[in-house]
Order: C-alpha cells, then structure tokens, then sequence
C-alpha cells in the first residue's frame, strides 16, 4: 500500500517549508524512523523522518523547491517490513549452442585456405557481460562505520568543502559537529594563508563605499517580517509600562549563585520566566490564544524568550514554567539557548508557547515594547536593571529600577486586565522569595 509524504508542520508559525537535500533516492529501501531529507523551516532546519517502512517509490520535489505544509512532496511503497525485496530472478530460456559462422577463408602465400579470426562465444546463459565506463571514482567524506554526529547544515558545508569528519573537532552535544565548527576550522586554514593585503586607494575606496548591497532576505527574516507586518495590520496592540524596583531580586540571584547546588548561573531572565509563570497562573486570560471561534485559554504555561540570530530572531520555549524550580529554569533555558546558537534545535524546542519574553536588558535598554507573536495575545518587554534614586517615605533613597512594558491585544485584553497583571508580576519580583515554590 502506498504511503504519502507531506510536507510536515515543523512549528507553530511554519506555513511552508524548503527542502535543502534528499537523503534517499528514487528506488532506496527506507524503514520507519529513516530521515530522509532535510527541510529548512522559518525557524530552523529540521530532519524530515519517515513514519513507514517500504521503498521511496517517487520524489516529487527537487531540492530547493518551497512547498507549503501538507503538500505530497514523495511516495513511499512497497513492502511494510524492515528487509529489502529480494529480486526474483527468472531463469533464461534454454539454448542450444551452435558453431558460430566461420568467416570467409582467406588465401594465404602458398594459397592455402585458414580463417583469420574466430568470433568468440556467449557464455552459458547466452548473455555477454557489461563493461562499466565513463565511471569515476568519489571520494568518500563519511566512510562506513563512520558514527561522528553531524548536523544537517554542518553536513551540508562538509560536502560542499570537501573535507572529511576526522578534520573537525564537534563541540555541540555529545561532540557533535554543528557549524561553528567548520567554519572556524576554515578561517584557521585561510589564515595559514593570508596574503599579504595593502590598503585600498582613495578612488577604490569611494568606489565601495557609494556602491549598493542587495543581500537576499533569509527564509526566517522573511517569515518574521510577513508575521510582524500582519501582527501590527491585524492586532490592536496596547502598551501598558510598570517599574519594578529589583533591589531584593539583586540580593537574591547573589545568594542563589553563591551556592554549590548551583551549577549555570542564574539570570535576571530566568526570575523574569518565573515571575511571569506565576502571574499568569492568576490571570490566564493572559495566558491564551485568539482565534475566530475566541479566546482560546491554555492549560499549560509555556513561557518563550527571545534569542537574536544573525539571520533573525527564535524564540525557544520553557515548557510548564510554572511547576519547575529557578534552577530548572536556568539550567532549561540555558539549554535551549545553546541549540539555537548552535543552529541544532528540534521542533518541540521551538513550538507550543503560550506567553513570550523579549529581554533587552543586556544591552542597556533602558525602555522599549515589542511586537506580540500571534496567536498569542500578549508579549512582555523587559529593560536593563538601573540604578535611580526614588523617594520611599519621603527620603530620597538609591534603587535598582527596571521598567517592563507589556503589549497587549485589544480584542481579547483591556487595560484593567494588563496592570492587574503588572501588578501581580511587579510584587512577585519585589518580594522574590514567594518565586521560591
């Protein structure tokens, strides 16, 4: 029974996706669990696996082609089991072996008649053998028993460089190569042979300067400006800013670095996951979807924080926030942080987020708000930690102030809502000992 295989759903946001390279071929026996094509998706490039055994009968998407998600992109055949079909091999009819016609006899000095040459005879089974030409041999960069782990975009590079597993050393997971690796181990080989360069003249240097770039968008900063733009289009956004005065947090994260059970360092992001878990505990309205049919509450709390790549921006998600520790949070968090970079993070890293972060504060900012990530009806904009004198009592006194600003979606939140919210997120971070549960 043939078996379709769609174009699958690798994220919340994917709507199509492009196939980097097949794997398998036309005619290769596949069993289940085989992946079988890599797939780049908005968010990352993802493995394409096979859910059945059988032979991958037909392809019908070249390699760079964008199909939208559920489109047939090949078809899986044949037998259902996890061996090869063996061939039935059919016996040639029997022949009965005659002498070749012998060429004519040609006369020779004394006139007598031999024959030049003899035709040579097929062989038992009546079939001449085949010479293979015009065949080259390829160099092999993964030998058999080869077991390195290698990323789909590291792998990819590899081919593309011509160099084998043995030259790199992996530092992702478990040694695995990723794409830092290779790409590091080629700046170390082109600065083996730098050239010497000398400073470009003034007429060259103007000539750069005034000459226009057009650099083709990614196929993640593509997605995130169809989303953003139809957010903003389509989303009455709100903004609603609250200061947060982080003194008794500051003296919390020293305490809970300073001990041995500790074993990443805990940020202010990873109190600001916690905080947000809690609060919207309280207030699930804001921990919802909007949709046509409505406001869509979700059971489960799944907080996503922002992670900036060169070609964009992902958004890694700490699944149930709500009933991990801090500790498991940052050590969570920590985690998907390393993947993203690496370029190595899976479907599930990436999907099923019901609430998002966007954390600016590492870079000084001092306010700012963001754009909510639909379906999601809201997203929190969290600032640097400032130190600002306040008066408290009617004495001026110096503070560690940090101001979030949370954006909203009209038609399913209101402005009551939102700062009771606020309220609930500033009095779990002024009193960070009741995010200790």
């Amino acid at each position: 029974m043939a078996v379709e295989i769609v174009m699958p759903k690798l994220s919340d946001t994917m709507e199509e996706g492009r196939i980097l390279r097949w794997l398998k071929k036309e005619g290769d026996f596949v069993n289940k669990g085989d992946v079988i094509a890599e797939v780049e998706t908005d968010k990352a490039d993802m493995d394409l696996e096979v859910f059945s055994s059988g032979i991958l009968t037909k392809i019908l998407y070249k390699e760079g082609d964008t199909v939208p998600v559920g489109t047939i992109i090949a078809i899986l055949g044949g037998e259902e089991t996890g061996k090869v079909p063996q061939k039935v091999v059919k016996p040639l009819p029997e022949k009965k072996i005659t002498e070749p016609p012998q060429p004519p006899a040609q006369k020779t000095e004394n006139g007598a008649g031999e024959p030049c040459c003899t035709l040579p005879l097929e062989d038992e089974e009546g079939v001449e053998e085949e010479k293979e030409e015009g065949k080259k041999e390829i160099p092999l960069l993964f030998k058999k028993g080869d077991k390195s782990k290698v990323s789909p975009r590291a792998r990819r590079l590899l081919e593309e460089k011509g160099i084998p597993t043995t030259e790199i050393k992996g530092t992702g997971p478990e040694g695995r190569i990723v794409q830092e690796d290779i790409e590091r181990f080629l700046k170390e080989r082109i600065e083996q042979v730098k050239p010497r360069t000398f400073p470009p003249s003034r007429k060259e240097a103007l000539k750069e300067i005034s000459e226009e770039r057009v650099t083709e968008l990614s196929k993640m900063r593509a997605t995130i400006a169809r989303r953003m733009t139809l957010s903003k289009q389509t989303i009455p956004h709100f903004y609603v800013t609250q200061e947060i005065d982080m003194g008794e947090a500051v003296t919390f994260l020293d305490s809970l670095n300073k001990t041995e059970s500790v074993d990443t360092k805990i940020t202010y992001n990873d109190l600001v996951v916690k905080a947000c878990a809690l609060a919207l505990k309280d207030f699930s309205e804001v921990n919802a979807h909007f949709s046509d049919k409505g406001l869509i509450v979700k059971n489960e709390i799944n907080v996503g924080f922002v992670v900036a790549l060169q070609v964009g921006l992902i958004v890694p998600i700490v699944k149930n926030a709500d009933r991990l520790t801090i500790k498991e949070i940052s050590a969570t968090a920590k985690g998907l942080r390393d993947r993203v970079l690496k370029r190595d993070s899976t479907s599930d890293d990436l999907s099923g987020g019901t609430f998002s972060i966007s954390n600016m504060g590492m870079f000084g900012v001092e306010e700012f708000s963001a754009i909510i990530n639909p379906p999601q009806v809201a997203i929190l904009a969290v600032s640097a930690v400032k130190d600002k004198p306040i008066i408290k009592e009617g004495v001026i006194q110096p503070a560690k102030i940090m101001k979030v600003t949370l954006s909203a979606d009209h038609r399913a939140l209101d402005g009551v809502m939102v700062a009771k919210f606020l309220q609930r997120l500033k009095e779990l971070l002024e009193k960070p000992l009741a995010l200790i549960r």
